[in-house]
């Protein structure tokens, strides 16, 4: 999982460069900075030695690293006398801290720069496999759940990728450098001082597991609390019809109380590890204090000026020692976040074309289910059993049944929502898995009872998927699909933005909106499932004079419960219970089919 994160970075592996080289200097400036202390106390408190030959002199045979070190850099920070030593070693800071911040500017911008563009990368990958994965799949999950991984967890990422890039390298990095340069000044104390470390990371092991259980919770509740104030706000018709405006409210209370709970569990644990690092970092400091200091007093350690440095040294250590446990926290709740997205990405997509698929270039003859049968992820029950339908090109076919028959199952498997359990459909003797599909879905048109209009202008919504509309086949199809006189009443006409699924127009606007969707899209095939069940007369009427100049020289695979919009179609099929009982034109079926005859009665002698 860690693993699966940090490797998203290497994509963009020339700022992470930058960004650790940055910490580097950033590191061994800020190191800089701590060893001046000695040179500052002697040239003020022991001026006699602030000179370049009583230094070289000191460290003349020296052997020690430490003592290299300071002969190295000797004849860069002491000069001649002491006061031309102070304005050297003045320059010196002020170059120091300069570049300390330069370093830290770099590092900080390239690193933004690095996290923006994985989590950037994160959120659209996560929504184009969600966009990939089958229909079952959605019937399985709540909208608000997935909304929640996309936004809400991969935000949680971001804060786990931005500790691994600017903290979990740069904090280790000082300590290893600040660490380092106390194994120069007193190995023996910095080694005993060691022995503690063991204790921190057990007990920071065990913080790290109940955040990420914590965690963990606290996403799903997000993700629980994201689908209730959606469903709250997209059904907001039903809630105010049914006075249930407090009940929707106490359900989303409870959540949120829920939400809060875990929060809070996971503060209070999450705030343990800073109190205790600082615990034992104050307990050490104590220690050190007396027992290095007793070592300076009777000179069997290091000098005053040493001592000093190694103390400064050790207090600016406590700073990247804690805050590496917080990061180290932080990443714990990153994970429990990573893990529900990348359960979203390792999804199996749904429909996809081989790669050896046919590509139906022109549709000639005819549509054919062969003994086709299809149930559902998860259901012992066939949805359809042993279907076989022709549907000739030019022809429209109307599948009429009670509800519940099969009728619209039919219609995705033809959408190639999904593949049928058994048998097979082809399209003039192509097996329509062994299709390309987007060459296919590109010659079909679907206008449905429920329409999905999105939160655009009129102009967008017709000419969905075109970049580039042609504004005069926009107008076209507005016209022929009996739109355009009430779009061209509306305050913007084709740019008037129609609100969240439409819901600025009314019903049958939203039907001829969609049919003008599909005459612009210009389909070889059409398929109407429901498309005027929802609608009064006056609108039905408008919608279905739209339907007949779209389907004219076209295939359609008309489904409707009136039986009033089929009656003139070439060929009727009867779907009951998941099985074809009848079929013919409407005079036929009056004749020959008995539950046919019972749904005309139903509607046209009641």
């Amino acid at each position: 999982m860690w693993w699966r994160i940090i490797s998203h970075t290497f994509k963009w592996w020339y700022l992470l460069v930058v960004a650790v080289v940055s910490m580097v200097a950033f590191a061994l400036v800020n190191l800089a900075m701590v060893y001046l202390v000695g040179p500052a106390l002697t040239t003020l408190f022991d001026p006699q030695n602030a000179t370049i030959t009583s230094q070289l002199g000191k460290l003349a045979g020296a052997t020690d690293v430490k003592s290299k070190l300071e002969l190295f850099l000797a004849p860069i920070i002491y000069a001649d006398s002491p006061i031309a030593t102070l304005k050297r070693f003045c320059i010196i800071l002020l170059v120091v801290v300069l570049s300390k911040n330069f370093f830290r500017y770099v590092q900080n911008v390239f690193s933004m720069q690095l996290l923006q563009n994985v989590t950037n990368d994160f959120r659209k990958r996560t929504f184009s496999r969600l966009l990939m994965l089958p229909l079952s799949f959605f019937h399985k999950m709540k909208s608000g759940d997935l909304i929640s991984r996309i936004i809400s967890d991969v935000q949680m990422m971001q804060d786990s990728v931005s500790v691994t890039i600017a903290d979990m390298i740069r904090d280790p990095l000082q300590v290893g450098v600040y660490y380092a340069f106390l194994l120069t000044i007193d190995y023996k104390l910095t080694l005993a001082m060691t022995l503690v470390v063991p204790v921190v990371v057990y007990v920071m092991s065990v913080i790290g597991k109940y955040l990420r259980r914590y965690g963990g919770r606290m996403q799903r509740r997000m993700g629980e609390l994201s689908s209730v104030l959606q469903e709250g706000i997209v059904g907001i018709r039903v809630v105010k019809a049914f006075g249930n405006e407090e009940f929707e409210a106490n359900k989303f209370k409870r959540i949120a109380n829920s939400y809060l709970k875990n929060l809070m569990k996971m503060y209070r644990v999450n705030r343990l590890a800073g109190p205790f690092n600082e615990a034992v970092g104050v307990g050490l400091a104590v220690v050190i204090l007396w027992f290095g200091g007793r070592r300076v007093l009777t000179g069997t350690g290091p000098t005053p000026a040493e001592f000093m440095q190694y103390i400064v040294t050790l207090l600016l250590m406590m700073a990247p020692v804690k805050a590496f446990a917080d990061r180290v926290n932080k990443v714990q709740q990153g994970l429990a976040a990573a893990e529900r997205v990348f359960w979203l990405l390792d999804q199996k997509p749904g429909m996809s074309s081989q790669p050896d698929a046919v590509k139906i270039e022109k549709f000639r003859r005819e549509i054919r289910f062969d003994g086709v049968s299809f149930k559902y992820d998860g259901s012992d029950k066939f949805a359809l059993n042993g279907i076989d339908l022709s549907i000739p090109r030019g022809n429209v076919v109307a599948l009429v049944g009670h509800s519940g028959g099969g009728k619209s199952t039919i219609a995705d498997l033809l959408a190639r929502f999904y593949d049928p359990t058994e048998g097979k459909i082809t399209v003039d003797g192509i097996d329509l898995r062994n299709a390309d599909l987007k060459c296919w879905l590109d010659k079909l048109g679907i206008v449905t009872q429920e329409v999905i209009l999105f939160n655009d202008t009129v102009l967008a919504n017709i000419a969905y998927g075109d970049e580039n509309p042609d504004m005069e086949r926009v107008v076209e199809s507005a016209k022929a699909a009996n739109a355009l006189e009430f779009i061209e009443k509306l305050p913007d006409k084709f740019n008037t933005f129609i609100g969240d699924r439409g819901v600025k127009l009314s019903g049958g606007e939203r039907q001829r909106l969609a049919i003008a969707r599909a005459i612009y899209r210009n389909p070889e095939i059409l398929i109407f499932d429901e498309a005027t069940s929802a609608l009064d007369s006056r609108a039905e009427r408008l919608v279905q004079s739209a339907i007949d100049n779209l389907v004219q020289g076209r295939t359609a695979l008309v489904i409707a419960h009136r039986l009033s919009t089929v009656m003139r179609a070439h060929k009727i099929a009867v779907i009951e219970q998941g099985r074809k009982v009848c079929e013919g034109n409407h005079d036929e079926l009056l004749k020959n089919c008995d539950i046919y005859r019972e749904l005309y009665n139903m509607q046209f002698k009641a």
